[in-house]
């Protein structure tokens, strides 16, 4: 049993590094290079969508591996960290299916065969609200990894150890 709950950390930090480091990438370098090098930045607009889609895909992965990682290894936190940790990931949770509805709203905007916005003004206001979402859900997953990680631990097998002089 502690193998597979050693497995299930494993998985759920690539899982999450694949998430957000994904997201950390694109839009720290692979955006900005875009901007550079394209003379309309509007069409690479139209592979962030793609993008943004397969992010979505991972991080619905990645949060079902987390709460599989909260249930294994919930009893060796202490309650005020399990308590924290479970709030960030119903953050996370609820963060991504912003993302996924805010995204389908975005896409009944786009005509993709034109590569056009049919309402400019509509489709910047869902996507600064997208990316507010995103800027809260990286911050909270980055809470959440660093509880993951490290910080107090309790064991229920363990008991204090005494030392008789």
């Amino acid at each position: 049993m502690n193998v597979a709950r050693n497995v299930i950390t494993v998985f759920t930090v690539l899982a999450w590094a694949l998430w957000m480091g994904g997201f950390t990438f694109y839009t720290a370098v692979t955006l900005r290079v875009a901007h550079k090098v394209l003379d309309d930045s509007r069409n690479f607009g139209f592979v962030t969508q793609m993008v943004t889609e397969r992010l979505n895909l991972i991080g619905l992965v990645t949060v079902c591996l987390l709460a599989l990682h909260l249930f294994c290894h919930g009893r060796e936190f202490s309650r005020v960290k399990l308590m924290v940790m479970m709030t960030t990931l119903l953050t996370l949770a609820v963060t991504l299916g912003l993302q996924f509805n805010l995204h389908h709203q975005i896409d009944l905007l786009l005509d993709t065969q034109a590569r056009v916005v049919r309402n400019d003004a509509a489709f910047r206001l869902l996507h600064n609200r997208y990316e507010l979402v995103a800027t809260i859900q990286w911050f909270v997953g980055i809470v959440h990894l660093i509880l993951l990680l490290v910080g107090p631990r309790q064991s229920p097998l363990s008991t204090p150890v005494e030392i008789n002089q």
